[in-house]
């Protein structure tokens, strides 16, 4: 508990202290200063029953979209708040047309958790994936109002599990339903919680990823590249660059279309050091000319990897050789194509699956890249059954939204 309070006062010190030296701090340290200006703005067009909905940032959004909008199909007079915790979900899905009202979370304080609550009196609340906030949680049971953790993963090394998480353990129990993704989690929170309170519904992001390549853009521009295939690799950072660069130089026959994580004018720059004759697709947009050579194209834009994917002969996806680990790799899946990323995979159980099922490909360093595409390309059996078995992955998987809302209605908590 005292760590908590010393969490709680010292992360808006740290995030002040920093913000004119980082956007993403900055966006925050702006975003609470305003927070309750939005949500007194808001807060008079609510028109009960109204749920809210928290995520932590874009990554736990895509999990909780498929929740929200099954619940706004089948309950179309129930309202959604959806707040977000780090800039990266609120800037990039404050004007969200699957939600009613999207702000930023005011930070958990007993004052402002009460404040919250109060003001917008919603009749169930469902946080997504990670989320553990003391005061908010507490609340909630004050007020009798059902809080859920969907889509939860839990995994030894979590404070949960250690001597000196017992605070953790309490705030844990706080939830009126933990619904996880595997057997495995349940396994590991039985002993901490009622087993009456654990459900495992699965993963939404598999719900998410399958409408999505389902729905997804065309793009013109891709016709002017030649007809040479086309190697994709999304959400790239320079330790993936520079993987990247030398695997490109092997494969010069094949088009290559670089999506990085950020895409800001220095994040392009930093890019381009690494493939000096890319262009953009700002520069592709801009240019008449139609390839006859394979060529490399560096996205300068944000919104539209995931369907782009949809042109990829084999995936890439970056994040796997830094510290916080590979991206979403359900998402060129989906399209049932081979998906390559980096080694740090370890704490993402999608990536491990998609991996042990055959439809996916963990490598250690550029060589073990060029060798893996090299076989891909070369053995089109092999190939073949590589997409075969990405897709078979992802159908296997799906249904963990269904499981969800039942689970919400078996319980009432949709009214």
């Amino acid at each position: 508990m005292i760590l908590y309070h010393f969490f709680l006062r010292l992360y808006p010190i740290l995030a002040y202290l920093i913000s004119p030296f980082n956007e993403k701090a900055r966006n925050w340290v702006d975003g609470q200063a305003k927070v309750w200006d939005e949500i007194n703005a808001l807060s008079p067009k609510i028109k009960q029953p109204l749920i809210w909905v928290h995520c932590a940032s874009y990554g736990e959004y895509e999990q909780g979209l498929p929740i929200i909008d099954s619940i706004k199909l089948k309950y179309p007079s129930h309202q959604i708040w959806l707040t977000f915790f780090s800039p990266s979900g609120y800037v990039y899905r404050k004007k969200d047309a699957n939600a009613d009202f999207v702000t930023y979370l005011p930070f958990d304080g007993k004052k402002n958790a009460r404040l919250f609550l109060e003001t917008i009196n919603p009749s169930l609340i469902i946080f997504i994936k990670y989320e553990f906030w003391f005061y908010y949680l507490s609340i909630a049971k004050e007020k009798n109002i059902p809080t859920v953790l969907a889509s939860a993963l839990f995994r030894q090394g979590q404070i949960f599990f250690q001597f000196y998480g017992g605070f953790y353990k309490k705030i844990l129990n706080l939830f009126k339903a933990i619904l996880v993704q595997d057997q495995a989690s349940k396994d590991l929170i039985k002993p901490i919680i009622s087993t009456s309170k654990i459900s495992v519904t699965g993963d939404t992001r598999f719900d998410r990823v399958i409408t999505t390549a389902s729905t997804v853009t065309k793009f013109e521009w891709i016709q002017k590249l030649s007809q040479n295939k086309i190697i994709i690799a999304g959400s790239t950072w320079e330790t993936d660059h520079i993987i990247l660069a030398k695997t490109t130089l092997a494969f010069k026959k094949l088009n290559w279309i670089i999506v990085p994580h950020h895409v800001d004018a220095s994040s392009i720059a930093e890019c381009k050091v690494h493939f000096p004759k890319a262009i953009t697709l700002t520069e592709l947009l801009a240019s008449k000319q139609h390839f006859t050579l394979p060529t490399i194209i560096i996205i300068d834009q944000i919104g539209i990897l995931r369907s782009i994917y949809q042109y990829a002969y084999i995936s890439y996806v970056g994040g796997g050789f830094g510290k916080d680990g590979v991206h979403n790799v359900l998402e060129p899946a989906a399209f049932g194509k081979p998906v390559i990323w980096g080694s740090n995979d370890s704490k993402y159980r999608e990536a491990i699956g998609l991996r042990n099922a055959g439809g996916g490909f963990a490598i250690q360093n550029a060589e073990a890249l060029i060798n893996q595409i090299q076989l891909l390309i070369v053995n089109e059996k092999d190939y073949s059954n590589t997409c075969s078995l990405s897709a078979e992955y992802i159908i296997e998987h799906a249904g963990a939204t269904h499981k969800t809302i039942e689970y919400l209605n078996e319980q009432q908590f949709l009214g």
